[in-house]
């Protein structure tokens, strides 16, 4: 999902891939994925809890409108973690995104 929003797609594959894997070794406890009943993935949740950062990478959910469900299972276990939170939260763009998508 992060590709396609790239300009140039086949550059974008690459790059998310890449930064997908990097995320899946170190904070691998912190990814959510949720698949549809064809197994496709329709949204997907990346943070990144630090000691004095706590990072919201990445937030995708694709057509959103009619994936109301998927979104709200990753919206609860985000404020999940984020009232336990006692440091700064920087949230990317495309999380940020993905949050006011359904706004």
């Amino acid at each position: 999902m992060v590709a396609l929003d790239h300009d140039d797609p086949e550059r974008g594959y690459r790059e998310a891939g890449e930064h997908t894997l990097n995320h899946l070794k170190i904070v691998f406890q912190h990814c959510f994925v949720v698949e549809n009943d064809d197994e496709k993935i329709i949204a997907v949740m990346v943070m990144h809890p630090q000691n004095d950062l706590f990072e919201i990478g990445d937030l995708h959910v694709k057509e959103v409108q009619q994936s109301r469900e998927a979104f709200a299972l990753l919206k609860a276990k985000l404020w999940e973690y984020l009232e336990n939170v006692q440091t700064e939260v920087l949230c990317y763009s495309y999380a940020l995104r993905g949050l006011m998508a359904t706004y």
